[in-house]
């Protein structure tokens, strides 16, 4: 009697499980290793680096498009420096965030406090490097700014009185000036609104830009902004006469203001 068993031929199908068996515990064992080191490497990332907390701070702080709805009924009353401080520029200045001062720091505010106080003032309301102009909140007022960085600058060594500079007084040849000017180049869009410019008598548009010092709106008619462009369009227009214009559009615009 044969003891000998005949053994059935090893199939294709076969032969590949079996290999692909004999690889998945070495690739698992690989795998296993590759996510405990990527793990390790998670954990000792700075998730609060400078880097990181700047870009916050800059998304925090950014302005928006447009300022906030401010019911025109209610009158304004200018907040103190601790308040504006508290509210707006502490987000930066508590911390020294994008190379800010911190707050009480007066090793870091001394350098800026012998610049003066205009140059002071110029800064935190126009900003400056990293610095958004009124800390990134546009609806603050001239004055509410020269509160806080008085505040500021107090705390910080400096003995300044949160004061505005003096506005020019216009004559009244100056606006009949700037009557002229304005209707042979800046009516077209401010009588109308038309391209988006602020209509001469709509006292809700105008109120936000009163609220500026108009050494900012002289710049920014003699330059391009607030959607119109540079001079009203005309280039020959020269900077004087640009400023005339602006002194006639902000003192209608307050004559508008102040009779509703």
């Amino acid at each position: 009697m044969s003891h000998d068993v005949e053994m059935k031929p090893t199939t294709v199908s076969q032969f590949s499980l079996a290999t692909l068996g004999g690889l998945f515990a070495p690739l698992l064992a690989i795998l296993l290793v590759v996510g405990y080191l990527v793990s390790i490497q998670i954990g000792q990332t700075d998730a609060d680096s400078a880097d990181v907390a700047n870009a916050a701070v800059q998304a925090r702080i950014k302005p928006f498009a447009s300022s906030q709805a401010i019911d025109p009924k209610v009158p304004h009353v200018d907040r103190g420096g601790e308040a504006v401080y508290n509210e707006v520029c502490a987000s930066c200045h508590a911390a020294g965030a994008l190379g800010s001062p911190k707050f009480k720091d007066a090793g870091a505010w001394g350098k800026r406090n012998a610049q003066g106080w205009d140059i002071l003032l110029t800064h935190a309301t126009k900003g400056f490097n990293k610095m958004p102009a009124r800390g990134g909140n546009p609806d603050l007022t001239d004055q509410e700014m020269a509160n806080a960085v008085a505040y500021m600058t107090n705390n910080a060594g400096g003995h300044f009185e949160a004061v505005l500079k003096k506005e020019r007084e216009v004559s009244a040849a100056e606006l009949a000036q700037g009557k002229g000017v304005y209707a042979a180049n800046c009516a077209s869009c401010h009588d109308t609104g038309m391209t988006g410019a602020q209509k001469l008598n709509d006292v809700a548009a105008w109120k936000p830009l009163l609220k500026r010092d108009k050494e900012a709106l002289y710049e920014a008619a003699i330059k391009g902004s607030f959607g119109g462009p540079a001079k009203g369009g005309n280039a020959k227009l020269s900077d004087a006469e640009t400023r005339l214009a602006v002194d006639y559009m902000v003192a209608t615009a307050r004559t508008a203001a102040g009779s509703k």
